[in-house]
């Protein structure tokens, strides 16, 4: 067996590197030892030589090839079903295997696992939860053995990621990005210590302080799960049968903590200074503690293990919890932001089959008509004159399946501003760059931004529904301001906008900058009273529409005016006096 010679902690980036290398050789080994019972790896890297070079080592190890496996795969061809030609042939349903199920006690490759869609996640999961597949539709109820390792290839930027519930079934986390080629080794690990250890796994049991202290640490960074402390279990005995070192090493621990432990980490460990009245007193109860020594020395060594972990932990922890984090946020907002899902007969995401007619427009799904059509073959038979079988296909009314498609609508966010009064400048240029902002995420985001002014006598659409940021910066280059305030007339102009822009399919949403003052009815007259009237109107009317919106408070001061016009909308209040363009996007992004 091997004994590693990393140090704790890298002091500089060749060192850094080099241990992220001999950890991705360490978690290799442990995949090849411990196969399906660790789930798998998420291995983030793009693709280059260092991922292929991995996967190669991977393979070597294990001695057996690599099964590649699209994320778009459909389902049946994932878990399985009929087999349509022997269902056809002998008027029965004949079940079909699956690609899971014929990677039965092997490892797959999951490319761009980020992209893999939530119900498909579904099906790996309960793979690699129980190593069965059940197919049960169509006639078919059939379950496969399919104890899978899933090495899930993470190539997303940003706020891409695998599913949640994918990777806290994987074990081991893998970063690739920081190493180049040039830092790459071959692995001192031969199949023979795999074998090895394999044998010897079979029959090796942790110590109850080694889960303990596994124990501890977890909780020291934030990980309540059971599942990663199995994880975690299972990798210490791997690693310390692959190192020959005792379990409680800390060229055992430490890799535990850095590929098991620490991905899943949600806060940063305490650190707990030894007291000074406890220095001073070792001294004097040294020949009194002396029985009792041996009873203590557990604890001891334990607490001096943990705080042997947290020494070796990276010294850019915090900074790491904190970019975990900003992602979740972004794909949060990211989801938030987009259209709602709606569905449609002949574009979009597939997402299953269901009875229809094609005379309505729908697309038919024939593999999901032919195995609906197959068991009743023989009954459906029909005897020439001689009294011989006719040969044909037999496919009634009832049979016919048709595509269910899911496609997300475009967004629409409307920015309604108040462009009256002595304040005008200060709200348009708010205004202005909010929209500008809004407008540099619009592709990932797919939001359209518009734009609604309102002064004087009446309301104007300035900005209709666009993407294109150099005609809306030419747009927001000259906007007028002052005179009064027709409230009524805004709201009515952004109710008639949203009910167009949802007429088109977008789901269109909104944010009123104003201090709530309407002082101009909807025909023009100067009244307060009239106006808001007026306004409390147009209000009721497009809470009744159920539009998502948001009412930016600009007073000097939170105004009750502005609130009770919010309640009215049903639109979420926002006093921001001092509001800043940053502030704004930051408002319209979390709008949900």
């Amino acid at each position: 067996m091997l004994a590693s010679s990393a140090p704790s902690q890298p002091s500089s980036p060749e060192l850094e590197v080099s241990s992220l290398w001999r950890d991705a050789q360490l978690a290799a080994a442990v995949v090849a030892v411990l196969g399906h019972r660790c789930g798998g790896v998420r291995l983030s890297a793009q693709p280059g030589p260092v991922r292929d070079f991995w996967l190669e080592m991977l393979e070597d190890l294990q001695q057996s090839p690599l099964r590649k496996i699209p994320a778009n795969t459909p389902t049946d061809r994932l878990l399985g079903g009929m087999d349509i030609t022997q269902s056809m042939r002998l008027g029965k349903p004949v079940s079909s295997t699956g690609v899971l199920a014929e990677c039965h006690n092997r490892t797959i490759i999951l490319p761009m696992a980020e992209r893999l869609p939530n119900e498909y996640a579904g099906h790996w999961c309960a793979a690699l939860d129980s190593g069965q597949v059940n197919v049960a539709r169509d006639g078919i109820n059939h379950t496969s053995d399919a104890a899978i390792t899933v090495i899930a290839m993470d190539e997303g930027i940003e706020e891409e990621a695998p599913p949640e519930v994918l990777i806290e079934r994987l074990a081991l986390n893998i970063q690739l990005e920081a190493i180049s080629i040039h830092g790459v080794e071959d692995t001192e690990f031969t199949p023979s210590c795999i074998v090895e250890a394999r044998d010897k796994l079979r029959h090796y049991k942790l110590a109850d302080s080694t889960v303990k202290l596994l124990a501890e640490l977890a909780a020291s960074l934030g990980v309540h799960s059971t599942r990663p402390l199995l994880f975690a279990a299972q990798t210490c005995k791997s690693v310390a049968l692959l190192l020959g070192l005792p379990e409680t090493h800390e060229h055992v621990i430490g890799p535990v903590i850095r590929l098991v432990l620490l991905p899943r980490a949600t806060q940063i460990p305490q650190q707990h200074e030894p007291e000074p009245p406890e220095a001073e007193q070792q001294p004097e109860d040294t020949d009194e503690s002396e029985p009792p020594q041996p009873s203590s020395e557990p604890q001891s060594n334990t607490e001096e293990l943990v705080q042997a972990a947290m020494a070796a932990l990276p010294t850019d922890l915090l900074a790491m919890l904190l970019s975990r984090a900003e992602r979740s946020r972004q794909r949060q907002n990211k989801a938030g932001n987009a259209g709602h899902l709606s569905q449609d007969k002949q574009r979009g995401r597939p997402v299953g089959v269901r009875r229809g007619d094609i005379k309505r427009g729908h697309r038919i799904d024939i593999p999901a008509t032919l195995r609906t059509a197959a068991p009743f073959q023989r009954a459906r038979a029909r005897w020439d004159d001689a009294g011989q079988t006719k040969r044909g296909l037999y496919i009634e009314a009832s049979d016919i399946r048709v595509k269910r498609f899911e496609q997300r609508k475009s967004s629409v966010m409307i920015f309604v501003v108040d462009a009256s009064g002595s304040s005008a400048y200060q709200r348009m240029a708010e205004a202005k760059g909010a929209i500008e902002l809004i407008l540099a995420d619009c592709y990932s985001h797919r939001t359209e931004v518009a734009l609604i002014a309102f002064k004087g006598e009446s309301a104007e659409l300035l900005l209709p529904p666009t993407r294109s940021l150099v005609r809306a910066k030419r747009t927001l280059a000259q906007l007028p301001g002052g005179g009064g305030t027709p409230m009524g007339a805004a709201l009515q102009a952004m109710h008639d906008l949203a009910v167009a822009t949802a007429t088109t399919g977008a789901t269109p949403s909104f944010i009123l900058l104003t201090d709530g003052a309407a002082n101009v009815a909807r025909d023009g007259t100067k009244s307060r009273s009239a106006g808001t009237e007026d306004a409390m109107k147009a209000a009721k009317v497009i809470a009744c529409a159920d539009y998502r919106g948001i009412l930016v408070d600009t007073a000097a001061r939170p105004s009750p005016r502005a609130r009770e016009l919010a309640n009215a909308m049903d639109a979420t209040y926002l006093p921001l006096p001092n509001a800043s363009a940053e502030s704004i996007n930051d408002s319209v992004r979390a709008l949900s």
